[in-house]
C-alpha cells in the first residue's frame, strides 16, 4: 500500500481486529473486578490494610497520567507500536504485582501495570474509532461492552475461587497468557493501519506539569488526614499542585501540540463530557471497591459471592452501552440519552446510601444494576459523541482526552472515598471499641476472620464500624452523581458522521503506513 491510497478494510478485517482488540480490553477489564473482590486478603496477607486504598490509587495515577501521552503519541507515530508497548507494560506489571513480598512493593508494580492499561484503554478506543464509522459506532461498541461484562462476570468468580482455594497471587500471573496472545493477534491484525503522520515536536515539559499537579494533588487527597490538612506538608502540596496545575493550562496554551489541547475544550461536547465523565468515574469505581467490601465485612459474604456483586452493575452497563447505541445508530439522536442515565445513577447512588446490615443481595445487586445502566448510557454517548465531533487528526487525543476525564474521576473518587472511609472508620472502631486499641492501620484480620472474632462485643462492634463508615462513603456519592446529571442538560447534539475516520484525508496530508 502506498502513502496515499485509501485503504480498504473489509468487514472480516475490522472483525480480526476487534477480535484483538477486545482481548487487549479483557486483559485489563478483568483485573479491577478480581482485585476488588480479593483486596482486603491481599491486606491482610500482607499486612497493610491502611494501604488498601493505594493499590488502586497506584494504578489509577499512571493509567491517568499516562492516557493522555498514549493517545497523542499514537496520533503522531500510528498506533500498533504503542499499542504493544502498552500490553507489554501490563504484563510486566502483573509479573511484578504476582511476585510481590509487601504491599509497598505491591503499590510500585500496580503503578506499572496502570502505565499499561492506559495505553490500552485508549488505544483500542481509539483504533475502533480510526475504522469505523461514528454513525455505526455505537452498535460495535456493544461487543466491547460484552467482552467488558463477561470478563466483569468472570473477574469476580476467578478472583472469589482463587482467594477461597489457593494464593492471590494467580489473580495477577492469569494476565500473562491472556496478554501474549493479544500480541499476537496485534502483529496479525493491525499490520499496515495507516494513519495521519505529522512531523511535530512532542510536549515533554506539558507532560512533566501534567504528571505533577495530577500526583500532587492525588497525594494530598489520600494523605492529607494523616499529615494534618493544615500541616504545613498538606498546605505545600496543595500549593505545588495549584501552581503545577496554572503552568500547565499556561504551556498547553502557547505550545504547537498539547497533550491536551485546549481547543478541544471549545466543543462543547468535549467540555460537557469532561464533567460528566469525571463525576460519574469518581461514584462508579468508589462502588466498585467498597461494595463487595460491605458484602464481606458487613453481611458476612464469601469473597466469590460478593464479588459476584459487580456483575449487576456490569451488565447493567451492558445494557445500557449497547442498547443506547443501537437506539442512536437508527436515528442519529442521542442527546436524552445521558439525561436518563444521570437520573438513573443519582437514584441507585441514593438508595445504596440507605444500605445496612440487613439489606438483602438482591436489593443491593438492584441499586448496583440500576447504577450500572445509567453509566452505559452516560458512556457511550460521550464516547461516539466526542469522536463524532473532532478533526482525524485529533482522533488519538480526543479520545485519550475523554478517558483521561473518567480516569482522573475515577482516582480523585478512589482518593477522596479512600479517605473518607478510613478516618470513619478510624472514628467509629475508636467510639465503639475504646479499649481494643484497633484502627485501619492495626486491623489485620481478614473478612473471614472478623466474621470469626469470638468475643462478640469485639466482632459486632468491628462490623456495626465498617457498617457506618461505608455508609458514609456511598452517600457522599449522591451530590457527585447529581451534578452529572446536571451538566447532561447542557449535551449538544451533532448529525453523526456516516464516514471513518481512516481513509480522511481532510487536512490535505496524505495517511501514512507505519514501517513497523
Amino acid at each position: 500500500m502506498t502513502a496515499t491510497e485509501q485503504p480498504h478494510l473489509t468487514k472480516k478485517r475490522i472483525y480480526l481486529i476487534l477480535t484483538g482488540l477486545l482481548l487487549a480490553q479483557m486483559v485489563a477489564s478483568i483485573e479491577g473486578t478480581v482485585l476488588a473482590t480479593a483486596a482486603p486478603t491481599i491486606a491482610a496477607d500482607l499486612k497493610g490494610f491502611d494501604q488498601i486504598t493505594w493499590v488502586f490509587v497506584a494504578y489509577l495515577i499512571t493509567s491517568t497520567v499516562s492516557t493522555p501521552l498514549w493517545g497523542k503519541l499514537s496520533d503522531l507515530f500510528g498506533r500498533r507500536s504503542l499499542y504493544e508497548l502498552s500490553v507489554v507494560s501490563f504484563m510486566v506489571g502483573s509479573a511484578l504485582c504476582g511476585a510481590a513480598t509487601s504491599m509497598p512493593m505491591l503499590v510500585w508494580c500496580r503503578a506499572l501495570q496502570g502505565l499499561g492499561a492506559g495505553g490500552i484503554f485508549t488505544l483500542t478506543m481509539t483504533i475502533m474509532g480510526d475504522i469505523l464509522p461514528p454513525r455505526e459506532r455505537g452498535k460495535y461498541q456493544g461487543f466491547m461492552m460484552s467482552v467488558f461484562a463477561v470478563s466483569t462476570v468472570l473477574g469476580p468468580l476467578i478472583g472469589g475461587l482463587i482467594v477461597d482455594h489457593t494464593t492471590w497471587r494467580w489473580i495477577f500471573y492469569m494476565n500473562i497468557p491472556l496478554g501474549l496472545a493479544s500480541l499476537a493477534l496485534s502483529r496479525v491484525t493491525l499490520r499496515d493501519l495507516p494513519f495521519l503522520r505529522r512531523a511535530t515536536d512532542i510536549d515533554y515539559r506539558g507532560a512533566g506539569l501534567l504528571v505533577v499537579w495530577v500526583v500532587s494533588a492525588l497525594l494530598v487527597m489520600e494523605l492529607g488526614r494523616g499529615w494534618g490538612w493544615t500541616s504545613p506538608r498538606a498546605l505545600g502540596t496543595i500549593a505545588l499542585a495549584v501552581v503545577a496545575f496554572g503552568l500547565f493550562v499556561r504551556e498547553e496554551l502557547r505550545v504547537a501540540e498539547p497533550i491536551i489541547p485546549p481547543h478541544l475544550f471549545r466543543e462543547r461536547i468535549v467540555s460537557v463530557s469532561a464533567v460528566m465523565l469525571f463525576a460519574t468515574g469518581a461514584v462508579m469505581f468508589g462502588i466498585s471497591i467498597y461494595a463487595p467490601m460491605f458484602l464481606q465485612v458487613v453481611a458476612g459474604q464469601k469473597a466469590t459471592n460478593s464479588g459476584l456483586l459487580l456483575v449487576p452493575m456490569t451488565f447493567g452497563m451492558l445494557l445500557g452501552s449497547s442498547g443506547t447505541g443501537r437506539l442512536f445508530t437508527k436515528s442519529g439522536k442521542y442527546k436524552w440519552y445521558p439525561v436518563a442515565g444521570g437520573a438513573m445513577q443519582l437514584v441507585a447512588a441514593g438508595l445504596l446510601a440507605t444500605m445496612s446490615r440487613d439489606t438483602s443481595r438482591f436489593a443491593t445487586s438492584a441499586y448496583m444494576f440500576v447504577f450500572g445502566v445509567g453509566a452505559g448510557m452516560m458512556f457511550i454517548v460521550t464516547l461516539v459523541g466526542t469522536q463524532n465531533r473532532v478533526h482525524p487528526r485529533d482522533l488519538g487525543t480526543a479520545t485519550s482526552t475523554n478517558n483521561f476525564c473518567r480516569s482522573l474521576g475515577n482516582a480523585f473518587g478512589t482518593a477522596l472515598l479512600g479517605s473518607i472511609f478510613i478516618g470513619r472508620l478510624d472514628h467509629e472502631l475508636a467510639a465503639r471499641l475504646p479499649d481494643a486499641n484497633l484502627s485501619a492501620k492495626t486491623l489485620s484480620q481478614s473478612p473471614a476472620q472478623i466474621q470469626r472474632i469470638a468475643d462478640p462485643v469485639v466482632r459486632n462492634g468491628v462490623i456495626d464500624s465498617f457498617a457506618h463508615a461505608l455508609e458514609i462513603v456511598f452517600f457522599v456519592g449522591v451530590p457527585l452523581c447529581a451534578v452529572g446529571l446536571l451538566v447532561a442538560f447542557f449535551m449538544p447534539e451533532y448529525p453523526l458522521r456516516d464516514h471513518a475516520a481512516v481513509g480522511s484525508t481532510d487536512s490535505g496530508q496524505p495517511l501514512q503506513v507505519p514501517s513497523h
